[in-house]
């Protein structure tokens, strides 16, 4: 028997998180749970937009394109004999895009519904059985600096680490905390603000809105681990296929399995590409992260990583060979993923 919970934060910069730095009581069970997992502190989505977007695609079965899934992930779980259940809080783009058929929308209750979802998982009677719960928060259509909405921000995080908790009090009431693979993760990060530093250049490609939480627990998984590889939101999908065997059907899909990753040192992408609805491209190494911006005008930026967290010094300007070798590069990423699609 395989078993999998998934809850996904929209909305979730990796800064607000206490395990990852930032204030320690916002999300309790979840800062518990990551001293017991292995967590990716270099997790990144593959755009600041929406669920419409490709970070959502992800999860649904798609990488980089813009036309239909031709394999959604409903479909893919299907073929590995996985029953499958969402629940979500509210009806969300790659919900509809991945094609699950068991889907719960729920307004009010979400913390109980967990529990009752996990208390259904643990009496479903199919072998490999999955749940997802998907939280969507903060609001669509906030904007603003992090100070003007830091009430939006904490009210959908304190949700969701109460989500979290009934996930894993269910689980361990039903006996199932011993052998399900846990899931916790963000879809995209969140604008925290430029800090008192007006910069009338900044893309909306930059590291905040990008980087989100990812941590993994299971009865295979050595708990306490920090990882520093560069991984991404692509990568979730062929992880949870290969938790339950599927990996004939891994092979295609824009993403490596991170399940490989733990308990090993190395590996990871070399680099990760990030792109903007604006037409915008970036490309991140382990130690710089090169931003285009869509304006044709515009020159491409650099920032030295991890030196600079927040993406506010542009050193093109001192590494002129650096620019020149990751634009190649981006072009041949870019190039190689509308191949694909």
């Amino acid at each position: 028997m395989s078993l999998q919970v998934v809850l996904s934060l929209d909305h979730w910069n990796a800064g607000l998180a206490g395990f990852c730095g930032g204030e320690p009581l916002l999300m309790p069970r979840v800062d518990r749970l990551a001293a017991e997992s292995a967590v990716f502190d270099r997790h990144f989505s593959v755009s600041p937009a929406g669920d419409a977007s490709v970070n959502g695609r992800a999860w649904a079965g798609g990488g980089w394109g813009t036309g239909p899934i031709a394999d959604p992930a409903a479909r893919r779980f299907g073929r590995a004999g996985v029953a499958a259940e969402v629940l979500t809080d509210v009806e969300t783009e790659w919900v509809r895009l991945a094609g699950w058929e068991s889907v719960r929308v729920v307004g009010e209750g979400l913390e109980d519904a967990v529990e009752e979802a996990v208390q259904r998982l643990s009496e479903a009677g199919a072998e490999h059985r999955l749940l997802w719960v998907a939280v969507s928060g903060p609001a669509e259509g906030v904007d603003g600096d992090w100070p003007d909405n830091l009430e939006e921000l904490d009210s959908a995080m304190t949700t969701f680490d109460r989500c979290v908790g009934a996930a894993l009090d269910g689980l361990v009431r039903t006996g199932l905390h011993g052998e399900t693979l846990l899931v916790v993760t963000g879809g995209r990060g969140a604008w925290l603000g430029d800090r008192g530093f007006e910069d009338d250049k900044r893309t909306r490609l930059h590291e905040e809105c990008l980087r989100s939480p990812l941590l993994l627990k299971g009865p295979t998984i050595e708990p306490g681990q920090r990882r520093l590889e560069l991984v991404q939101v692509t990568d979730l999908l062929p992880t949870l296929l290969e938790w339950f065997e599927e990996s004939p059907h891994v092979e295609e899909l824009p993403g490596i399995n991170l399940l490989a990753l733990v308990g090993q040192e190395g590996g990871g992408h070399d680099e990760i590409v990030v792109r903007d609805s604006d037409g915008g491209w970036g490309i991140r190494s382990r130690d710089l992260f090169l931003v285009r911006p869509g304006d044709a005008g515009a020159a491409p930026r650099l920032f030295s990583k991890p030196d600079d967290p927040w993406d506010l010094v542009d050193v093109s300007a001192q590494g002129v060979a650096d620019v020149e070798r990751l634009n190649g590069r981006l072009d041949e990423l870019i190039g190689a993923m509308r191949c694909g699609d």
